[in-house]
């Protein structure tokens, strides 16, 4: 049996999930950011396009939260696992 730490934490199906939750996150945090844009006599286009830049940096960090709990709590039943194995 190979040693658990020698196994990968990334899947592409966890990758996948945490890109797909990233991105309806931008979508849900674009239209809640829309409403905050300063600029109310600019054209809408800027309006989007200043919620659209704080929401992928949101979306960024949010997608590196959703990377690091996932590879935690892989690593975290990994180990727990081989504890009741040994």
């Amino acid at each position: 049996m190979d040693n658990p730490s020698s196994q990968k934490l990334i899947s592409r199906r966890g990758l996948l999930i945490d890109l797909t939750l990233s991105a309806g996150f931008f979508v849900y945090m674009l239209l809640v950011l829309k409403k905050h844009v300063p600029w109310t006599e600019a054209p809408a286009i800027w309006q989007w396009a200043g919620a659209a830049y704080a929401a992928l940096c949101l979306s960024i960090l949010f997608w590196m939260a959703a990377c690091l709990f996932r590879v935690t709590l892989i690593d975290q039943l990994r180990r727990r696992k081989g504890n009741k194995a040994a």
